[in-house]
């Protein structure tokens, strides 16, 4: 197996989590950091060997990479994006693939333009609860899907890069932002719906939430996502009511009331080609990124084309949304 040589681009809230994967990836290894905090690259990567940059063009143009992991603020993805690709590396980019529709379009048309890959780190489809009930919904084993339920609850992030996360204009808000996982796991599986209704407290004294309902047919799924001004623990969780029956992911995943695990399905029947077992989604989304560089396999989980799908369908759940 090849050894992809990765550049990280921004080492702080999530690229710090991508960092400490990077560790247990196969095939590929971390050499070199890029972030304009300097000083806090340095420490976080002291003692590893790993090259610290405060750009992430010199570490391109100084390092001889294979492929990128782009983490900054999601304002910056579409420019970053689009340049790693134009100098022939493969790129991994978090979410939101870009800040919108329009830019996502030209990320797409930037990476169909190369031979490399672009894969945006839509990690919830990487989740075995989440990838649990899409086996359950795609074998029909409860029936037709009636209600799905999904819910994001967050406090609201203060604590970003220059608090980026508040600002609308860079961080889209909280359904650009937060929403955007639940709602790109049903885009991923759905498509676009039928019928969109969404409610959105805009950002007023510290509170940014919305609530939206799609219908597929005689299916309806809502989407809760909230940054609150309250101590509230992240948590994510579903409910998804079927003919037949129900899966509930909690604190656990759930079905008919019986907790089931959901690493007791192998790998290859979650459609996912690798071991979700331990529910790293991070892990299990860069490794297999990785693996698909490293095969010569396009990225067919997630597409460039499916992730600007979520982008016009964020976008348009925004356009239809009632202000309060």
């Amino acid at each position: 197996m090849a050894n992809l040589r990765v550049g990280l681009i921004g080492i702080g809230g999530m690229g710090g989590c991508h960092y400490g994967n990077y560790k247990d990836v196969k095939g590929a290894t971390l050499v070199a950091v890029a972030d304009v905090r300097v000083d806090m690259a340095k420490e976080k990567t002291a003692g590893t060997g790993i090259n610290v940059y405060s750009d992430y063009k010199e570490m391109i143009e100084k390092e001889n990479l294979d492929m990128v992991d782009i983490c900054t603020p999601s304002y910056m993805h579409k420019d970053m994006a689009i340049y790693c690709l134009s100098k022939g590396l493969h790129v991994l980019c978090e979410k939101p693939m870009t800040i919108n529709k329009e830019d996502a379009e030209e990320v797409v048309k930037a990476a169909n333009a190369t031979d490399k890959y672009f894969m945006a780190a839509h990690v919830v489809r990487f989740m075995a609860p989440y990838a649990y009930l899409r086996e359950v919904i795609k074998s029909n084993e409860l029936g037709k899907l009636l209600r799905l339920d999904m819910k994001r609850i967050s406090a609201i992030p203060t604590w970003s890069w220059e608090d980026w996360m508040r600002d609308e204009k860079r961080s889209g808000g909280v359904i650009t932002d937060l929403s955007i996982h639940d709602i790109d796991y049903v885009q991923s599986i759905f498509g676009m719906p039928d019928k969109i209704s969404c409610v959105h407290h805009g950002l007023k004294n510290n509170n940014d939430f919305a609530v939206t309902e799609m219908v597929y047919g005689d299916t309806i799924v809502s989407c809760e996502g909230t940054w609150y001004n309250a101590g509230i623990p992240f948590h994510a969780t579903y409910l998804a009511v079927f003919e037949n029956g129900y899966v509930e992911s909690t604190d656990k995943i759930y079905k008919n009331g019986v907790a089931i695990g959901g690493d007791e399905k192998k790998a290859e029947e979650l459609e996912l080609g690798i071991n979700i077992g331990n529910d790293n989604g991070y892990l299990n989304e860069i490794q297999y990124f990785v693996d698909c560089v490293n095969n010569g396999v396009s990225p067919d989980f997630i597409t460039p084309e499916s992730s600007c799908s979520t982008m016009k369908l964020v976008d348009t759940i925004k356009d239809a949304a009632v202000k309060l």
